[in-house]
Order: structure tokens, then C-alpha cells, then sequence
């Protein structure tokens, strides 16, 4: 298995690495500026998903069977001041990489995310159900997505939610910091989604990858995120449970957050597909986090 892998040094590129590089050669992709240390690619090249000549010629000398784009600008409120910013890297950027992949006879894997739905259909989205971005950063993930239904190469496009785990600090991370200072924990309390460990998430796009290889699992979208839905407030107050912490958590709206960007109310997916592709279910991410704060 030869794999080529955007964002290598991100907090899921650096699980994909891990995984990938235990049954064959993995080049990762990263910008020049980024920390490499952690992540386990057979070699790291210097690359922005934006520069579509280097990606192409990249991936046209590198020859991968297999090519996983999880570069991204994932800062919600960053990509709605900076929507110039936010369209060139998830919708050129994921282009490129998609045209370089078809253009070698890869398969395509995508990262996506629930941000291509509002959250207003009060249960868990399926993978047929109609995308509705409230964001510049879900508008430009779903134009993404669009483009690669539409594009004449073999993908899979993996949408995922509220990542922790891999490399760099997330909400967790964000939380047990904050209580270990005895600060005050604020977090939103009416909009939800599933927690979903990197860990966990890049062994199901491991073992779907190999299904693939075998042919023994469609193409097309799937849902992967731990089981388990919840608000940030409620993940918070579990996170300081299960590292014996003490501190306050104030429930607030996202108005009372700030921050420029709309996010979905309800955002959890439905695992069904990915279930019946792997045989398998993710766990809750109650016990993934366990595991991640040890």
C-alpha cells in the first residue's frame, strides 16, 4: 500500500501517517513551517495543497495508490473573516489534490465535516441528506465535496466532527488546561454534535481503505465520528469527570460565545454505513476520550 497524505503534521494526519506507514510507504505532505517530529510518514515533503503545479508533480513522481487529503483550514471564525483564505485552501486546494489524484489513478480519500448541514433537522444527518452550510467554512468544505462528486476519479469522502487527539491542543486539551489553572470553564451549551477521537477516526479510514483495495466496500460518502452526541458543555463537565479535575463550568449560548461564525445546531451523523462497511461500530467517545486522557 503506497499513500500519499495532506496535512501530515495536522491532528488527524498525524494518526493517518501512523496507521498507513504500518503497512507500507507513506510520503506526508506539509507546509515548510509546520512541526514534523510527531508524525511517522516514510518521508515528509514541503508542499501547500494550494500550489497545484508541486501537488501534481508530486503526486505524478510519488505514484500512490492511495492519496488522503486532510489539509484544511478547520477554524471556523478564521475562514468567515478570511473567506478568500478559507475557499483557496479547502475548495482550490482540496481540487488540486483531487485532479493530481485522478490524474495518477489513485483513490481519493477526503476529509470533510458535519459543517456542510445547519443542524436543523433535529436528528442524526445520513449521508443522502441535503447539504446546507450556516458557515464560510462549511460552504467551502461542501464545495469540496461537490466538486469531487462530480470529478471522473475513484474517492471516498470521509465527513467527520469535533476532533480530538493527534497533534496540536483541541477543546480537551483547552478544558484540563483552564481547570488545572483553576479558571472558570465557559462552553455552549445548545448546539451538539459527536466528539470524535483521531485515534479512532484514522483506524476506520484505514480499515475502509483496505475494503476498498479488496473491493469489499462501496465508494461514495460515509460518516465516520464516535458514537455519542452531546453540547460542548456536557463534554466539558465529562472531560473534568474523567481526569478527577475541579472546576467550574458555566453553561452559555453562542451568542454569549461570540465569534463571527454560525455553527449547526444539531450536527451529529449517522454511523450506519460505515458500521455495515466495516463490521464494526466506533465506540463512545466517552471511552475514547478515557483513553486520550491517560
Amino acid at each position: 500500500m503506497k499513500v500519499l497524505i495532506t496535512g501530515a503534521t495536522g491532528k488527524l494526519g498525524c494518526e493517518l501517517c501512523k496507521d498507513f506507514s504500518a503497512e507500507g510507504d507513506v510520503a506526508g505532505l506539509a507546509r515548510g513551517n509546520r512541526e514534523t517530529k510527531l508524525c511517522r510518514a516514510s518521508e515528509i515533503l514541503a508542499a501547500d495543497i494550494t500550489d497545484r503545479d508541486r501537488v501534481i508533480r508530486i503526486v505524478r513522481d510519488f505514484k500512490p495508490g492511495i492519496v488522503i487529503n486532510s489539509a484544511a483550514i478547520a477554524d471556523v471564525d478564521f475562514c468567515e473573516l478570511n473567506p478568500e483564505q478559507a475557499f483557496a485552501v479547502n475548495a482550490e486546494g482540496a481540487k488540486n489534490v483531487a485532479d493530481a489524484a485522478t490524474a495518477a489513478g489513485a483513490l481519493l480519500i477526503h476529509i470533510s465535516t458535519d459543517y456542510v448541514f445547519d443542524g436543523e433537522k433535529g436528528s442524526a444527518y445520513t449521508e443522502e441528506d441535503r447539504p446546507n452550510p450556516v458557515s464560510v467554512y462549511g460552504d467551502s468544505k461542501l464545495a469540496a465535496e461537490d466538486y469531487i462528486r462530480s470529478s471522473s476519479g475513484r474517492y471516498i469522502i470521509i465527513r467527520s466532527s469535533w476532533m480530538f487527539g493527534g497533534c496540536g491542543k483541541n477543546f480537551v486539551d483547552f478544558v484540563v488546561d483552564a481547570a488545572k489553572r483553576g479558571e472558570k470553564i465557559k462552553a455552549v451549551y445548545e448546539k451538539s454534535g459527536s466528539p470524535t477521537y483521531t485515534v479512532d477516526l484514522a483506524k476506520a479510514i484505514f480499515d475502509l481503505a483496505k475494503k476498498l483495495e479488496e473491493e469489499k466496500a462501496p465508494s461514495g460518502i460515509y460518516n465516520v465520528t464516535n458514537a455519542g452526541v452531546c453540547s460542548r458543555y456536557e463534554f466539558a463537565k465529562e472531560i473534568l469527570d474523567l481526569c478527577k479535575l475541579k472546576a467550574e463550568v458555566i453553561a452559555i449560548t453562542a451568542k454569549e460565545a461570540g465569534g463571527p461564525a454560525a455553527r449547526p445546531k444539531l450536527s451529529a451523523l449517522d454511523n450506519t454505513r460505515i458500521g455495515k462497511a466495516l463490521g464494526y461500530k466506533l465506540r463512545h467517545y466517552r471511552e475514547a476520550c478515557k483513553d486520550y486522557l491517560k
